[in-house]
């Protein structure tokens, strides 16, 4: 059983809703972000994902673009981030799941990348630009690759999500990009049609950024993926790491407090 599969377990024991944090690979740079991954850990956070920057991250909103475009400009790559990963590993217990596209991952060669994951430490890897219609192609590899579904989602297609399923699925709260938005819509009817079509685990992400909009959705999903708002806390303090370390620690405990 690794991490992922260990931390989802005891979050159901413990009838406890889970936060995943994510942040970019090396961000603002090595040193810094193992202690930024630590300060998550230690503030509640009980899954990290990690970003591998790319030059065209045609997921993602404006601020974790600019995120992306500033580790290619420093020359980070996919065995940088694999050298990352295998950092926080090894100087914390949270479980990780990488975020990359697929490019990076079909370049390296998909088994390579697969034992390169698993020996870096991470439990699982999540890629926004693999259709679920491409995902059998890649079923005997030993990577649990996470399913992504968007409100526009048929009952076929969660179907076919709940059966790639590993650990969890991973559902869009939008039909857009990520970033951090004022309102979300009403996701209400969305994660109860998933619910009613998976036995997994379900975890909502894209535009979440407060604990206001956690503590509503919470009814609904197991796990809360809150991006955005954690790569700018980390862009706008970059320069002082102690300012850093204590505005990022405050936000994830107020992020985790409204899942209570």
């Amino acid at each position: 059983m690794n991490r992922l599969e260990l931390r989802l377990r005891q979050l159901k024991g413990r009838e406890e809703k889970g936060l995943i944090g994510f942040m970019m690979a090396c961000e603002p740079d090595f040193t810094t972000a193992v202690e930024c991954a630590k300060a998550l850990e230690e503030a509640g956070c009980d899954i990290l994902e990690i970003g591998v920057p790319y030059a065209d991250p045609i997921a993602d909103g404006e601020v974790i673009e600019r995120a992306h475009f500033r580790g290619v400009e420093r020359g980070m790559n996919m065995t940088k981030a694999l050298e990352f990963v295998r950092a926080v590993h090894d100087n914390c217990s949270l479980p990780l799941v990488m975020f990359s596209y697929f490019n990076p991952i079909l370049r390296r060669g998909v088994e390579v990348f697969a034992r390169e994951l698993e020996t870096a430490g991470a439990s699982a890897v999540i890629i926004p630009d693999l259709p679920l219609e491409e995902r059998e192609k890649y079923d005997q590899i030993d990577v649990d690759i996470i399913p992504m579904l968007a409100p526009t989602a048929d009952e076929q297609r969660m179907a076919r999500a709940d059966h790639y399923a590993r650990s969890f699925i991973y559902c869009v709260s939008v039909a857009g990009v990520t970033g951090e938005r004022d309102r979300l819509p009403d996701l209400t009817d969305y994660l109860s049609r998933v619910r009613a079509r998976t036995s997994h685990p379900l975890a909502v992400g894209f535009g979440i950024s407060s604990g206001a909009q956690v503590a509503r959705i919470k009814d609904y999903a197991d796990l809360v993926v809150v991006g955005s708002a954690l790569v700018r806390t980390i862009e706008e303090n970059s320069d002082d790491k102690t300012r850093l370390l204590s505005e990022l620690s405050a936000l994830a405990r107020n992020l985790k407090q409204a899942l209570r």
